[in-house]
């Protein structure tokens, strides 16, 4: 499967394989049994079922006949998995990447003709399939990076230069832009006394990422060769051993002094009211609304993410892409297609749909989302809305309304599911507030108050872990931590990480209580790359995408690849989400003014690119302190929202464009984005908002 596929017979016949032939083997090699019609799908994504299973059919015969009759897939009514007679070079390395012999995984490389997987094969016409293919070759590329990096740093403890060498010379063949293969390179022709070839890497290694990258060698390369020309002693690489975090501290096992709010949970969903879990951030609140759901069947999960408030409905939208994704047979009537539209562009025909003028169209722009909620939701059991408190107060209305008319009986015909809202104390907006406070004194609504572990609970947390030596600190965790489950966790994080959950309590930590620190230290210990990438999340907020990261730093695939890696076993990001708000957190303050100005100018970049929503682009613009180039973005946002009638919003980006085009000297401007400023703050007035056309083109002040 790496390089030009083959098959290879015991002979060492060998026969070439079609594209979807090799696919299906490397699929099956990597993931392993794999259900039949899915796994067929993703090979005939536009084909009917009946022609989907035909062709596999016919496919399974040709390896058949092209092997003499044996089978190199074996099947079932239900299943797909590879003959036991078959040996895969990439599944042979999977193996030994999982077993951490580095050896075995190289010689795989090596027996496979290092090429990368399915060399030659491209799969544009099968959508999924192309997307499992990106990742199963980055995965590959990862294996045989982590072990050319383990196999030269054992050969440099050894001190056996000449095999690694040997290795370091082979990685640069293959990964000529690898600035960790080519230090390696650099640094082991000066250990064996060859400057001159040590300089000449370097220079080679300059100009491949000035040329295929444009970029300069990262400080630790500059330093290794200003020692090297110094003729200084040049230090050996030591990776730096990070202890492996058991799982259990990952995620604990137990959920640990929380049988009230269970029971809290249990009446509430009984009740078949709205439940909101609140506490302080750490205290487990997503936890405990997913191990509930767990026991009460299909659930789902949606979020509110830092950003949103800037973007009216971007919670719901979000939402309902997440039920939409989850329920693909529900076939929405074109009516409510129509309405959910003006939030959600793709359920639309392409054209816009007409603004809402009164009280009516509003109405039934709401009416419909509240009928499109129960259509989606009826299969489900437990509905949560986690981080509450970054809900934009269109979303926040426009669920209140959903919720209070799916609540009467004479609409459904199954029961309700149960809703979790979780969110922080102290940080739920005003308009928010209002909404909860009005449900829960309409006794539709509970409120359950997540307080801290108690000193018991942290006990029986800890014991939960099967993490020796843990327990001896749970009096002084409890202390430390004020009995917070998320502060708990880091600072185990932080004592497996410095050696010391088998000593005495340290005398030095950070102020207790305070876990901001302790996830500062651990962002200390990223590769620089690896931090950029994550204040790059952190300014991005919601729109954050790993696709967006090669354009905007302006760094190769492969570095990226390996940075995201880092990040993911830091802890740092999980997928394209932080792990946890107070991480992000953690990484806005490491962002300085500068920083902060040049990330965000590169994000406006990137997300024009991107069609991000116009108020997105403007508030990029403008932290990116280019005032200017925000104003376009502003007149549009302002007319996005006064076609949905969010008149204040709109009134808002009015308002800061006329700031701007007073301080630029347009004072002609200025006045007209007063004056529709005023238009939209004044009661009662339900015209259509102007087109962009009839503004004054802010376009000659973006060039300027």
């Amino acid at each position: 499967m790496l390089g030009l596929v083959c098959l290879q017979g015991p002979e060492g016949q060998r026969l070439r394989l079609e594209r979807r032939a090799a696919a299906l083997l490397a699929y099956l090699g990597l993931e392993g049994p794999s259900p039949k019609f899915p796994t067929a799908s993703l090979l005939w994504p536009d084909s009917p079922p009946a022609t989907v299973r035909n062709n596999m059919r016919q496919l399974l015969r040709r390896l058949r006949l092209a092997c003499d009759g044996v089978e190199l897939v074996e099947s079932d009514a239900e299943c797909l998995l590879l003959s036991p007679r078959l040996s895969l070079d990439v599944a042979s390395m999977k193996h030994a990447a999982a077993a951490n012999a580095h050896a075995g995984v190289l010689e795989a490389l090596r027996t496979g003709g290092e090429g990368p997987l399915l060399a030659g094969f491209d799969f544009d016409d099968c959508d999924e399939l192309a997307r499992w293919l990106d990742g199963a070759r980055a995965a590959v590329e990862g294996w045989v990076r982590t072990a050319r990096e383990a196999q030269i740093q054992g050969h440099l403890a050894a001190g056996e230069w000449a095999p690694a060498l040997a290795l370091a010379q082979d990685w640069v063949q293959h990964e000529p832009e690898s600035e960790q293969a080519g230090r390696h390179l650099i640094r082991l022709h000066y250990l064996q006394g060859d400057r001159g070839a040590a300089l000449a890497a370097f220079a080679r290694l300059r100009a491949t990422l000035s040329h295929d990258l444009g970029v300069s060698p990262m400080p630790d390369t500059l330093a290794l060769v200003r020692q090297i020309e110094k003729g200084t002693q040049v230090p050996q690489s030591s990776p730096v051993a990070q202890p492996q975090l058991p799982l259990t501290v990952l995620r604990p096992p137990v959920l640990a002094g929380r049988e009230e709010a269970w029971r809290q949970l249990e009446e509430g969903c009984e009740a078949g009211q709205l439940i909101f879990i609140v506490g302080d951030p750490g205290t487990g609140k997503s936890r405990l609304a997913e191990e509930f759901a767990c026991t009460k069947g299909p659930w789902l999960r949606g979020e509110g993410r830092p950003g949103d408030q800037d973007v009216p409905y971007a919670s719901q939208a979000r939402a309902y892409r997440v039920q939409l994704a989850r329920h693909p047979e529900v076939k929405l009537p074109d009516r409510l297609r129509v309405e959910m539209a003006r939030i959600m562009p793709e359920l639309g025909d392409g054209r816009a749909p007409p603004p809402l003028l009164s009280e009516a169209d509003e109405l039934r722009f709401f009416e419909a989302h509240a009928e499109a909620m129960f259509l989606l939701l009826e299969r489900e059991r437990v509905v949560i809305a986690d981080d509450v408190q970054y809900w934009d107060a269109a979303s926040a209305r426009l669920f209140t309304h959903a919720f209070t008319r799916i609540l009467d009986p004479r609409a459904r015909t199954r029961p309700l599911p149960c809703f979790i809202d979780c969110y922080r104390r102290g940080e739920l907006p005003a308009y928010s507030e209002a909404n909860v406070r009005k449900l829960v004194d309409a006794g539709v609504a509970r409120i359950i108050d997540l307080e801290p572990l108690s000193a018991d609970g942290v006990r029986r947390l800890l014991d939960s872990l099967d993490l020796p030596g843990a327990s001896s600190h749970a009096e002084a965790l409890t202390r430390y931590t004020g009995g917070n489950p998320l502060y708990i966790v880091e600072t185990l994080k932080h004592l497996i990480e410095t050696d010391s959950l088998h000593r005495d309590w340290p005398h030095r930590l950070p102020p207790p209580g305070r876990v901001g620190p302790l996830i500062q230290r651990r962002l200390e210990r990223l590769t620089p790359l690896a931090l950029q990438i994550a204040q790059l999340a952190a300014g991005a907020g919601a729109r954050f995408r790993t696709v967006l990261v090669p354009e905007a730093l302006e760094v190769g695939a492969t570095v990226i690849h390996a940075a995201l890696c880092e990040l993911e076993a830091a802890q740092i990001l999980v997928g394209e989400r932080f792990s946890h708000d107070l991480v992000q957190e953690a990484v806005q303050a490491t962002i300085g003014r500068s920083a902060g100005r040049f990330l965000h100018g590169r994000l406006a970049v990137v997300l024009e690119r991107d069609g991000a929503p116009a108020n997105v682009l403007a508030h990029h613009w403008l932290e990116a302190g280019q005032e200017v180039r925000a104003l376009p973005h502003l007149f549009a946002a302002a007319q996005a929202a006064e076609e949905l009638m969010l008149t204040e919003e709109a009134a808002e980006h009015h308002a800061r464009a006329a700031a701007i085009l007073t301080a630029t000297g347009r004072h002609t401007d200025a006045a007209s984005a007063r004056a529709a400023e005023i238009r939209c703050r004044t009661p009662g007035r339900r015209e259509p908002p102007p087109s962009p056309v009839s503004m004054r083109d802010p376009a000659p002040l973006c060039r300027a």
